[in-house]
């Protein structure tokens, strides 16, 4: 097939939809297909990063598109970015999509991305799947950012409808957004559900003392709560930065905090004005080097917004589990994580607010024998190698966006 991508991020971006995108397009390269892919220039975290106009990598022809790149000062700089990019995207795909292609492939975001994709894959006679990462406009309704009753969002409900409705394939990442999308405009028999995976495949099994991200940051000696990746607005941080407040005179545990994202100003923020030694901010680490940093941690946070189940999906639990680290999940009880937690005991569990509960268990899992929290770590590890191998589920995306190509 001769397949199109349309994504914001691809490599060498380091964000987990990156990762993603560039995992399927190498695999789609591999079993054959020719790829091509319409991508921002500019680095996600840091728009002044460029990459190059056109390149060809792994066998995908890349095709990197300029916009504005004002930067993340503020919320309304970053729409401007963001409607800068749809723009300009719908624009290409005008002139430049050929009536050759068999198969378009948009993820979620920017919100107008699919939309403009599946117009134009319409027009075109062109099959389009939709990749569902989250869902718009009801994750910026519970964030806060629009209104649920704001013209905005009745605009962007009836948009997303369009596309759910017309997509030839919905993939989507768990049970619950699945149910979502379903009661949103029905269409069962569109909905696949493919689980995203680990975004490395390598495993550090050394002495921690060992580990190069340890040496370099000066981690040794200290009970490390790791929180990496995207700070995402729809996640809260207020009861894992409450507990690192109260434990801030215990020189045993340090916060980490490592990528980029709206809320880690907060964490900044908290950190300058309460004087918490016990936070670290570092920057993304280079894909190469993930088994390394998320290695260096005692416990992998992953946090779900309270209203956000079924609307988008952490997937910081897979890198933990592949990694065999403990899990500290702040979310409401019910979500693909806990469904996961749920088979691996130990794991440290609790809700939204509930910091002083927090700050109890993680004094009761500093004070559990070394031996004890490590098998808590294999136990994760082997229900990710047995339920979230990468080969396995990318093989899955694969057959399902093939399979859109076989249907006539």
């Amino acid at each position: 097939m001769n397949i199109l991508i349309i994504s914001q991020t691809f490599w060498p971006d380091t964000v987990a939809t990156s990762q993603a995108i560039t995992d399927v397009a190498v695999a789609l390269s591999k079993r054959g297909h020719r790829v091509k892919i319409a991508t921002s220039r500019h680095n996600y975290e840091d728009p002044k990063i460029k990459y190059p106009g056109r390149e060809l990598f792994e066998g995908i022809k890349v095709i990197r598109l300029k916009h504005t790149d004002l930067g993340k000062r503020s919320l309304f700089i970053r729409m401007i970015d963001f409607l800068s990019f749809n723009f300009v995207i719908f624009f290409w795909l005008i002139f430049h999509t050929s009536s050759k292609t068999d198969l378009i492939i948009s993820q979620t975001s920017p919100p107008l991305m699919p939309v403009f994709g599946i117009f134009i894959a319409r027009i075109k006679g062109i099959k389009f799947l939709y990749w569902t990462m989250d869902l718009q406009p009801e994750l910026s309704v519970v964030s806060g950012l629009l209104g649920k009753k704001s013209i905005m969002a009745k605009l962007l409900q009836k948009m997303g409808d369009y596309v759910f409705h017309h997509a030839d394939r919905i993939i989507t990442l768990d049970g619950y957004m699945a149910d979502h999308i379903f009661r949103r405009v029905g269409r069962r028999e569109h909905i696949s559900v493919v689980p995203i995976w680990p975004m490395t495949q390598q495993y550090y099994d050394g002495k921690r003392e060992d580990n190069p991200f340890v040496r370099e940051n000066g981690l040794a000696g200290r009970f490390v709560v790791m929180y990496a990746g995207n700070h995402s607005v729809v996640h809260p941080l207020t009861t894992l930065l409450d507990a690192a407040s109260s434990l801030k005179e215990d020189d045993r545990f340090l916060f980490v905090h490592i990528g980029g994202g709206f809320r880690l100003k907060e964490v900044a923020e908290r950190k300058e004005q309460q004087h918490l030694e016990n936070i670290r901010i570092l920057p993304f680490q280079p894909r190469e080097k993930i088994h390394f940093s998320l290695g260096a941690a005692d416990l992998q946070v992953v946090i779900m917004g309270e209203a956000c189940v079924g609307l988008t999906h952490p997937n910081k639990i897979y890198g933990a589990l592949y990694l065999g680290k403990p899990v500290l999940y702040i979310g409401p009880p019910e979500s693909h994580v806990t469904d996961i937690l749920r088979n691996c005991p130990g794991n440290i569990e609790v809700r939204h607010g509930e910091s002083n509960l927090l700050v109890q268990k993680l004094l009761e899992f500093i004070s559990l024998p070394e031996e004890e929290r490590k098998a808590i770590g294999l136990r994760n590890r082997q229900f990710a190698l047995e339920h979230f191998d990468t080969p396995t589920l990318i093989g899955r995306m694969v057959d399902e966006i093939e399979g859109v190509g076989l249907v006539d």
